[in-house]
């Protein structure tokens, strides 16, 4: 199989997978918000967000480094052997302390009421078993073996929706759905593990020295994630302070369709990181710049659409979501979709950071940014609420985009085509949208796709030759 044919198909893979799970997302984003109102769901926003700071934290950027120590020494089996089963370790000592002991003592110390402590100690495994999961998922994109992935990730939504379904039934109120979405994280992690053993090393392996060196690597990733944490996190946590929950709620709303839809970026660059690590290594310039170019054109084909059809259908689109009380959310998302954009392009652009071993480069753009916008939370959203956090998530994207741009613009040059043919094949969405007027937003959706996808192929967005290795698959 070529290179170009093996990330296509792969990514197709996932990307089916990733449009199943998306649509049981959003549904179950729908069972949700009715069920808990504006006030129950932005207790659960709230817990999320609570539990995610101590998740991103137990990150402390091994994910990443995992991908790109693979990809460096591909095709040493034993070094693989080593890395996964010594890093696997890890991840299960530091998840059982930082989010098994440490999250819930934490939150007991914090000024919620006890119905939102005990949901923050329901979800808790929600977040343990992802986190394992991250080193699974990293053997099964070094192997470029993903069909696994969707359908264990497909299993535990179909989980999370029959628990949610059945909780009227039984008259199950916020604590008891949040064992249920931790149980849906449990067997997406189980699936995926029994899969991925048969040919990874998933064993223990207490390897401190293997841990020092991969942590020597990664803490400039980790220190990232830190200050990363204080733009991506800390707004629910600041408003769920000196805010009503159901703002909050209102906010979350907007928030998990964001969480939902840059999962796709993520996907793709734990294939791309691999590649371009050992490209690099190789010393295959051409080759590391080809990947980089046509990755920043899939993220740009991919968000220009969103963005500019979010902007257009952005309130209905919340109100079929999460229901009619919810509609005040569409104008969240409006702002948020922005900051979706802008993490698909700067997904490429930090990994190639990661790729090329310069991470320290960035620490000064997550430090600044990260205090900045703290300092800007605390400031502005006691009194603009909402609205305030959305733009400076937007705002700290933004920045932070440019500066992974800069850092890597200075080592390597790329140079994406499709912008412009993305640009006018969105222009003519727009218009034939507007045109149309008010329809039914699912209706609208598919039509604007039906107006995209040919506009772009038309505008030479979408190559004849990507076509033909698309159509090909796998051999």
């Amino acid at each position: 199989m070529s290179l170009a044919r093996a990330i296509a198909w792969n990514t197709s893979v996932q990307v089916i997978g990733k449009v199943i799970s998306t649509i049981m997302g959003i549904a179950l984003i729908a069972l949700l918000t009715r069920q808990l109102g504006q006030v129950g769901f932005g207790m659960y926003s709230t817990a999320n967000a609570f539990l995610q700071i101590f998740a991103l934290l137990l990150d402390l950027g091994l994910n990443v480094t995992l991908i790109s120590l693979l990809g460096e020494h591909a095709g040493d089996d034993a070094y693989e052997k080593r890395c996964l089963s010594a890093l696997f370790t890890l991840r299960i000592t530091l998840a059982a302390i930082i989010l098994g002991i440490c999250a819930p003592l934490v939150a007991l110390a914090f000024p919620y009421p006890w119905e939102l402590k005990l949901a923050i100690f329901a979800l808790t495994a929600s977040f343990i078993f992802p986190s394992l999961n991250q080193v699974v998922t990293g053997a099964q994109q070094r192997a470029l073996k993903l069909g696994m992935t969707a359908v264990a990730e497909n299993v535990g939504r179909v989980i999370a929706l029959a628990g949610v379904l059945s909780a009227p039934l039984f008259g199950w109120g916020l604590v008891p759905i949040m064992w249920i979405i931790s149980l849906a994280g449990f067997a997406n992690f189980f699936v995926n593990y029994l899969t991925t053993k048969k040919y990874a090393a998933l064993t223990w392996n207490w390897d401190p020295t293997f841990w020092k060196m991969a942590l020597k690597r990664s803490w400039p990733i980790g220190v990232s994630i830190a200050f990363g944490l204080a733009y991506f996190k800390a707004d629910t946590l600041i408003l769920s302070l000196v805010r009503s929950q159901a703002e909050v709620g209102l906010y979350g709303a907007a928030y998990r369709v964001l969480e939902v839809l840059i999962t796709v970026p993520f996907m793709y660059a734990g294939i791309l990181l691999p590649l371009l690590s050992q490209a690099y290594a190789n010393k295959d310039e051409n080759k590391f710049r080809k990947l980089i170019s046509g990755s920043l054109d899939a993220m740009l084909l991919l968000a220009i659409p969103m963005i500019v059809g979010t902007w257009l259908l952005g309130p209905q689109l919340m109100s079929v979501i999460a229901g009619p009380s919810f509609i005040a959310s569409g104008e969240v998302l409006r702002i948020l979709i922005i900051a979706v954009g802008a993490i698909f392009v700067n997904t490429v652009f930090s990994h190639i950071v990661v790729a090329l071993n310069i991470q320290k480069k960035m620490l000064p753009v997550y430090a600044v940014v990260g205090i900045g916008t703290v300092l800007l939370y605390l400031l502005l959203i006691p009194s603009f609420g909402m609205t305030a956090a959305a733009w400076l998530t937007v705002a700290s994207e933004c920045l932070v985009g440019l500066g992974s741009y800069i850092v890597s613009r200075k080592h390597i040059t790329f140079h994406p085509r499709a912008t412009l043919a993305s640009i006018g094949a969105s222009a003519a969405m727009a218009a034939i949208l507007l045109i149309l007027g008010e329809i039914h937003v699912v209706l609208r959706i598919l039509i604007g796709a039906g107006i995209y996808i040919p506009c772009l192929y038309l505008f030479g967005g979408i190559s004849k030759e990507l076509l033909n290795e698309f159509k090909k698959g796998p051999r």
